[in-house]
């Protein structure tokens, strides 16, 4: 029964993350897709990407994006992202699919969690052949996003590696507040906020936690720019207020629980409250 602070950020991160069966469930369904896909398009590299293989992702939100490289001038060149997608769309006729909200991938709908985005992409090359980025659709826009999706998932290890295990679950816990309060920022928004936050040990939630609300309020104030585009360029004026709003509560409530048992303080009882108000009912009341 949880009866302090660091005992209820344990059991609430019991009561987020993924189990294996679920990462299990996952590989199988990009294998099929891998194969159907294949019948239709040259495909020149595929991988998993997003939060399910990077560790980051919490249960019942996250999908699994599959990253498949097609072979430009046979099935990109030309055509429109919109056309992209919609040729992928009809190759996975067999299942129930619809074009994601954000325009950059084909979403597979299953009986079962987790869904499916694929996301069909072109590679630029630097003058030795090695991968420079990622061409990924926008059919919003019309236009092509630039994207270094492994590169970034290696940044989540190094960081990791410097910051220790705390860093990846302090990103599922946001992950988790941003989905209960109406879900403003994008996970990728969230895990590139935790790289540019966080270095060095951490090692006591209540204090990160509150670091990240507060630098976050600050970082999204204003663009980011990470790696090879802006990667809030998805918030218009409203949600980006929006999200501030949230963010801003978030931070100032984090540091009232923060300080009720910092510097030993010992009113567990109130600041688990506090955290239970922020992270909603997953995260442990008081002795249960």
């Amino acid at each position: 029964m949880p009866y302090t602070v660091e005992s209820s950020f344990e059991k609430f991160r019991e009561n987020i993350e993924l189990s294996g069966d679920h990462r299990e469930t996952a590989s199988k369904r990009k294998d099929r897709l891998i194969s159907l896909l294949g019948n239709k398009f040259e495909i020149l590299d595929v991988f998993p990407s997003g939060s399910i293989p990077r560790f980051t992702a919490v249960k019942g939100y996250a999908d699994l994006d599959i990253i498949v490289v097609l072979y430009y001038s046979k099935h990109i060149k030309g055509r429109s992202p919109s056309r992209v997608l919609q040729s992928v769309r009809d190759c996975l006729g067999e299942y129930k699919t619809n074009v994601r909200k954000n325009g950059q991938a084909v979403t597979l709908y299953y009986d079962s969690w987790p869904n499916v985005d694929v996301v069909p992409v072109s590679r630029v090359a630097n003058d030795d052949g090695s991968v420079n980025y990622y061409s990924v659709p926008n059919a919003n826009t019309e236009g092509w996003l630039s994207s270094r999706p492994r590169k970034h998932s290696s940044a989540l290890e190094d960081k990791n590696k410097e910051c220790g295990d705390m860093f990846k679950r302090i990103i599922k816990m946001i992950k988790w507040w941003n989905n209960q309060h109406s879900g403003f920022l994008q996970s990728f928004h969230i895990e590139v906020m935790a790289l540019k936050i966080f270095g060095g040990k951490l090692v006591d939630y209540s204090w990160n936690i509150f670091q990240y609300f507060d630098k976050a309020v600050e970082l999204a104030s204003s663009s980011l720019w990470y790696e090879v585009g802006y990667v809030d360029d998805y918030l218009d004026y409203k949600s980006r207020k929006l999200a501030l709003e949230r963010l801003k509560t978030a931070r100032d409530k984090a540091r009232d629980a923060w300080y009720l048992t910092y510097n030993g303080r010992s009113d567990h009882e109130r600041a688990i409250e506090i955290w239970r108000q922020i992270f909603g009912e997953r995260f442990p009341s008081y002795g249960s």
